[in-house]
């Protein structure tokens, strides 16, 4: 084992999580947050997850296969139950969703009247018994629809760009870089990587303790190298050909190695600057091991059930082992593949699922298959295009799975059944992308308890060169490719979104005067396509009038407290449905004559009849606007009806007989004199002997358009300046900042004397986070400069460098 120390710390530079600070820094002081689930969004998940595999929008196998994973036991009512409800939309139908606890047990209770029994094993909820409620499978959007939205509006990042260490303006990991902190160039070539991680929060100071420790395979050098927050590095040379990289919470390393077709297994001891690698035992007769995944059972904190899966290239196999403390013995092998190069195991919430990710077939398709034992089950297939090559992949807390498509120099996210969310990348971002990391840690909290947990990081591993070799992104929430959808007559609106990861989403609308008229959703959800529909409804069931209305997607991830946001403002024109007859008013809320007559349930089974006319009257109409007026009309007592339909006074149809066949007339258009004055009355009118009746009547807008105008906002939790982004830069950087609540907010540049050389932002801005591109042109010559924000009382300056 090589040892190395250096005076500026190149942790700041390999690590993924953390800027450069003390062993006693909490992760959120220094930027990395780690997932946290309460019982209750486990619960949301769990129903968000089987809906989305109702509606079609996911894959139904995989989904009961990542929420079925656990015990058996089902739910035992008893004492202490605690119930807490969300409220969910499906298509049409809408409900309240209720999760009754007991201790480890737990029951899903649907409108529906089905439900299921859940069960808390190690931390996570898992379905042991029920059925899928079918309340939740969602009609398509009303036949006819077409986007009436702005097209793929997207709000939020997937990808943050952030320094490697903002504390030491490091922005990436490169030869020129290393050559200047510590002399020398680190690499002949970083490849894989992986991390390991622990921290304990205690009640008593020190606080936070903590250890991180990042993991570099250089193959060309043959070396391990690894770097932690105690400001060293060193490097493990014991291995010839490291190609594949795996770390468990035990703190056990395993390396592939082509060279001595084996897998060694190392583990980490000591702590602090003591911290290195001792040798335990290898894995021999693994001819390629060009890939390693862990899976830990179903039980993170304890390794002694883990299973190491190893893809074994040459030989076209996954070779599949239990490991002891001293040894591994083989469980299966699994031919067949076609040049298997990465592999997985995938996630639910931090937890082994027994999915089986692997990339084959010369790294140009991914399989996810269910692990029986002793075969595999393939449940999903994504082939990539001639122009892709998948390189590496890694799972995410919630089991969403990062690709590097190695030829394109780009990360592809992904749910769990391979639907694209997001990507990021080309050789203007990424030099040559090879790999990613993302890290999980072991975190103990005095009176809680220990957790596994995933962090919102992504380390990527790139060529490396003078100008490149690694860079940092932080795991945010976007709400990608938002349209609207409906119907000519705008009767329903369906709003498409795809959410990039799992987040507690909430949607709403408010009317013209910003008071909030009805909540579609308020629940955690699983990453992936959403469909919600409002039904024009507000929240007592009433029908909403013509107007403009504010349609508001909040989206908050499970790392961080601030919400992204997209806000959709929206003219609706008038449309309503009288339901004639209904025993529920707000169905058949314009009626002002005419009595209920019903001889059975259906819509067609029930009318509202006068002896002389049946009478609608619709107010608020725009006299500059078109109207139309539709109705059916059907009778079941044997009498022959002779009726019309006048606007305010004006006839729209001749008299037509009314039988026991149900018959539609119309759409009519209203003389605009008949709503001159802003309201018209529609009245079905008597002609001959019998009565008048109506089973239905419709009442829309034309002489308007569904017209959005979408803005998107993020709404941070306090404020914030943050470093330019790059520093140095030439000719031009950005600078990010955020406010919490609005107000009058200047952002201004000065040079070393003081002087004011340019001023970036000077303006009233609302509540949210923002960034402004700052660009020297040949204005201003190289040196040092200062940039500073001031909003409310908040005041911050920080410095940057223009190097020509």
């Amino acid at each position: 084992m090589r040892r190395v120390y250096v005076v500026s710390s190149v942790l700041s530079m390999l690590c993924v999580v953390y800027a450069l600070g003390g062993a006693s820094r909490s992760p959120e002081s220094m930027g990395a947050h780690w997932a946290r689930l309460s019982d209750k969004a486990q619960l949301q998940l769990i129903a968000d997850g089987l809906r989305s595999a109702a509606q079609g929008l996911t894959n139904e196998r995989i989904a009961l296969k990542r929420l079925t994973q656990g015990g058996s036991a089902g739910f035992a009512p008893g004492a202490n139950v605690s119930t807490v409800t969300a409220k969910v939309s499906a298509g049409q139908t809408s409900g309240m969703v209720s999760y009754q606890m007991n201790g480890t047990a737990a029951t899903i209770l649907f409108p529906s009247g089905e439900r299921l029994q859940v069960e808390n094993v190690n931390g996570t909820w898992r379905v042991t018994g029920g059925s899928v409620p079918h309340f939740m499978t969602s009609a398509n959007a009303t036949e006819g629809a077409s986007i009436v939205g702005a097209r793929d509006l997207s709000v939020g990042e997937t990808f943050i760009q952030t320094p490697v260490s903002r504390e030491h303006g490091i922005d990436r990991l490169s030869r020129e870089v290393t050559k200047a902190k510590i002399g020398r160039a680190l690499f002949g070539v970083p490849d894989k990587t992986a991390s390991y991680y622990r921290a304990h929060y205690g009640q008593n100071a020190p606080f936070v303790s903590s250890t991180y420790i990042q993991f570099v395979t250089d193959p060309v050098w043959n070396r391990l190298v690894y770097g932690n927050m105690d400001r060293w590095i060193k490097s493990y040379d014991n291995v010839v050909g490291p190609s594949a990289l795996a770390v468990d919470a035990d703190g056990r390393v395993f390396v592939g190695e082509t060279g001595n077709k084996r897998v060694s297994v190392l583990r980490v001891t000591g702590e602090g600057d003591e911290a290195g690698l001792q040798f335990q035992f290898s894995i021999p007769g693994i001819t390629s091991p060009t890939d390693i995944a862990l899976s830990d059972h179903g039980t993170p904190l304890y390794a002694g059930d883990d299973i190491l899966y190893v893809a074994d290239a040459s030989q076209g196999r996954i070779l599949k082992y239990a490991v002891g403390s001293t040894s591994a013995s083989l469980v299966a092998s699994f031919d067949g593949f076609d040049s298997p190069t990465s592999i997985l195991v995938g996630k639910w919430n931090g937890v082994s699922n027994g999915l089986l990710y692997v990339v084959d077939k010369i790294a140009k398709r991914i399989r996810v298959y269910e692990d029986l034992g002793g075969e595999l089950s393939l449940l999903r297939e994504l082939k990539g295009n001639y122009s892709q090559y998948f390189k590496s992949l890694k799972a995410d807390h919630f089991g969403n799975v990062y690709v590097v498509d190695n030829v394109n120099s780009q990360v592809l996210k992904y749910s769990a059944d391979l639907e694209l969310l997001d990507s990021e990348g080309g050789q203007d971002l990424f030099a040559s992308l090879g790999n990613v990391d993302v890290p999980f840690g072991k975190i103990t909290v005095d009176g809680q308890g220990a957790y596994w947990s995933g962090f919102d990081q992504m380390f990527a591993v790139e060529r490396w060169s003078e100008a490149s070799g690694a860079q940092r992104r932080i795991l945010g929430l976007g709400i990608k490719n938002i349209d609207f959808l409906a119907d000519r007559d705008v009767s329903r609106i369906d709003n498409v979104f795809t959410l990039t990861d799992f987040g507690d989403l909430s949607v709403r609308v408010y009317d013209g005067t910003n008071r909030l008229i009805r909540t579609l959703a308020s629940s955690w959800m699983v990453s992936g396509s959403k469909r919600i529909a409002w039904d024009r409804r507000d929240d007592t069931g009433a029908q909403v009038p013509a107007g403009t209305y504010r349609y508001e997607i909040s989206a908050k991830s499970a790392y961080r407290d601030e919400a992204t946001l997209s806000r959709t403002q929206f003219y609706l024109p008038a449309y309503y449905w009288e339901n004639s007859g209904s025993q529920n008013q707000l169905d058949d809320a314009h009626l002002v004559r005419g009595t209920a007559v019903r001889w059975g349930t259906g819509v067609s089974e029930k009318v509202n009849e006068d002896q002389y006319s049946v009478e609608y009257r619709f107010t608020g109409l725009n006299p500059e606007s078109e109207y139309q007026v539709a109705a059916e009309y059907v009778s079941n007592d044997g009498v022959r009806r002779l009726q019309d339909m006048t606007a305010s006074g004006v006839r729209l149809h001749e008299a037509l007989g009314v039988t026991a066949t149900p018959v539609k007339v119309g759409f009519f258009k209203l003389p605009k004199e008949s709503y001159a004055h802003g309201e018209v009355l529609i009245s079905i009118n008597k002609r001959a002997e019998g009565s008048a009746v109506v089973s239905q009547l419709w009442f829309k807008e034309t002489g308007t358009g569904f017209e959005a105008k979408q803005v998107a906002a993020v709404i941070p939790t306090a404020y914030a300046l943050e470093q330019n982004y790059p520093n140095p830069f030439n000719p031009s950087t950005l600078i990010r900042y955020a406010i919490p609540a609005e107000g009058p907010v200047s952002l201004r540049v000065y040079d070393v004397a003081g002087r004011e050389v340019a001023t970036l932002v000077n303006e009233f801005k609302p509540a949210g986070a923002y960034e402004v591109r700052f660009a020297s042109a040949n204005a201003l010559a190289s040196g040092v400069y200062f940039y500073r924000v001031k909003a409310g009382n908040f005041s911050e300056t920080k410095k940057m460098i223009l190097l020509k």
